[in-house]
């Protein structure tokens, strides 16, 4: 756990009361049944194995899906190790939406990030940002020995609604590659907001919050210059209620009508600052949440269909394969079985 410095996790080596510990493991879905299969092998004489109990915490870890309420701070910094076959060498997957961004930096090896239509392998200096409501589905990638990345999590405010405007390479999945000249100044701002979170003055969020912006703002200045036009703000609000009503039947009609514009004036906005249609937009967030409960649930495909905004499961299955280049029964047993064990 200690390889997970800053996460809410690694706290647990401080004593804290067995009610708070014990309600982070029952709030999982998946945890209680792993924990039940795993008795016979505590129980045994002896005692469990070594190599068992590594099994048992990458499991263990694999499990956690809803870690939100754990950060109870505006700003969460850390870092984390994955090295092979250790424990520390578990899948990051998280189902549910998220409250805050998530904004990491390779600093050592290369992650793999699930990014639905592509597969992206981070490598030291490339800065990904994650929104509320991408997929969480990252680890580290299978030719490397170990993966080291610095990370923060955060609410957004208002007023870095431009500097979170990214090259998108995913869903909600963003991608910047730092400078040489940048990348120490920002490996030493996120080494900074860490050593902050350990401190308790009363200063210590403002400074954190002051040196997270810092780091914003110089991601922000090494985006493509064709992403630096400014975002409008209808277009942003557009974009938001798309995402968060991706399931539900609409027009460009109404869509129009909540920012007053014409139909027409919408979509020729929406094209050139997204560049992607409205619709289009929306079936790229049905697709990704798809993606993301055929992955990490059991869901029937048919629930799964109903859930991202579609009456007939055929359809969705058509919609899936078009999107993604396969059905998705096929993506289900692609992605579903990744766990990295030593055996």
């Amino acid at each position: 756990m200690g390889d997970h410095t800053g996460s809410p996790f690694h706290y647990l080596t401080q004593n804290l009361p067995s009610e708070i510990t014990h309600s982070i493991f029952q709030r999982q879905a998946n945890t209680q049944n792993l924990l039940k299969e795993w008795q016979a092998d505590f129980a045994a004489f002896g005692g469990i194995s070594e190599f068992n109990a590594s099994r048992f915490l990458i499991m263990i870890y694999n499990s956690l899906e809803d870690v939100d309420t754990l950060f109870t701070n505006h700003i969460t910094p850390g870092t984390t190790r994955h090295k092979r076959d250790d424990f520390s060498d578990y899948v990051t997957r998280r189902p549910h939406s998220k409250l805050g961004w998530s904004l990491q930096m390779t600093i050592e090896g290369n992650g793999h990030y699930n990014c639905i239509r592509d597969q992206f392998v981070s490598k030291p200096g490339d800065l990904i940002l994650l929104s509320p409501d991408a997929l969480y589905d990252y680890r580290r990638e299978q030719s490397c020995d170990l993966w080291v990345h610095q990370w923060v999590y955060f609410q957004q405010e208002e007023r870095w609604l431009e500097l979170l405007q990214w090259p998108e390479i995913g869903p909600g999945i963003h991608h910047i590659q730092t400078s040489t000249s940048c990348y120490g100044i920002l490996k030493s701002l996120f080494e900074q907001i860490g050593e902050l979170h350990l401190q308790a003055s009363e200063f210590s969020e403002a400074l954190k919050k002051n040196i997270l912006e810092q780091i914003l703002i110089r991601s922000r200045q090494l985006a493509p210059k064709k992403s630096l036009i400014p975002f409008d703000k209808r277009i942003r609000l557009i974009a938001d209620y798309i995402a968060l009503n991706f399931n539900q039947s609409f027009t460009i009609d109404t869509l129009a009508a909540l920012v007053g514009l014409s139909p027409a004036r919408l979509s020729a906005l929406f094209k050139q600052q997204t560049g992607s249609t409205m619709l289009n937009f929306r079936d790229e967030r049905r697709m990704a949440r798809a993606a993301q409960l055929l992955a990490q649930t059991q869901h029937p495909i048919n629930k799964v269909a109903e859930t991202v905004g579609y009456d007939d499961p055929l359809y969705f299955s058509r919609c899936f394969s078009q999107h993604l280049n396969c059905n998705p029964r096929q993506y289900r047993k692609k992605h579903q079985n990744i766990e990295y064990r030593k055996d």
